[in-house]
């Protein structure tokens, strides 16, 4: 791709739909600057901005197939920043009220200090139960977990059926239950919380 700064992003999606990772990397580098500012309103951090542009863009690469039929590739853009800020900040209201519930259901601590590393030392295990999957098992948790997404658009995005993506998660958290146990946390009831709260 030649003298790529002399083409519209309609040009751009067109190409990029085609398999063009050079017009892909223009489009990204002609956006990162662009974007900054818009998704730091929502998300007040330069870490997580970084974090959503490249969900961003993530997601734009994984739709290509559909970017040669798009008008308007700057409202789309936008359209999918603000979509995936959205889903970033439902992630983080319900980290919180998962926390919160743990704290609840867990066996209140002698002190405020020992109950933040219990909390912290659970979510590093259930950290280390979901780097044991399988790597398609591992990126669907971690769609559906990390990113917020839907199990439809999980199995959009993946190209695979709804079903295979609930299964996948049911899947998951049983493993991540009977890893806990063996570790002496009996969250039976503490894992169903978790799948209900996302």
């Amino acid at each position: 791709m030649e003298n790529n700064a002399s083409y519209t992003d309609k040009e751009l999606f067109l190409l990029i739909s085609e398999g063009d990772e050079a017009a892909f990397g223009h489009l990204f580098n002609r956006y990162i600057e662009i974007l900054h500012p818009f998704i730091t309103t929502f998300t007040k951090s330069t870490v997580a901005t970084r974090e959503m542009i490249q969900e961003t863009f993530i997601r734009v690469w994984l739709n290509r197939d559909k970017l040669s039929s798009i008008e308007n590739p700057r409202a789309w853009i936008f359209t999918i920043a603000s979509r995936e800020c959205i889903a970033g900040l439902r992630k983080k209201l319900a980290d919180q009220k998962l926390v919160q519930n743990l704290a609840k259901e867990v066996a209140p601590p002698e002190d405020a200090t020992s109950q933040r590393l219990g909390l912290k030392e659970l979510q590093q295990m259930i950290h280390e139960a979901v780097e044991q999957f399988p790597p398609q098992r591992k990126r669907i948790y971690y769609m559906s977990r990390e990113q917020g997404m839907k199990i439809r658009d999980i199995a959009q995005a993946l190209d695979i059926s709804p079903n295979t993506v609930k299964n996948v998660l049911v899947t998951c958290l049983k493993a991540i239950r009977e890893y806990l146990e063996s570790k002496g946390y009996l969250l039976g009831a503490l894992l169903c919380l978790f799948l209900r709260n996302k």
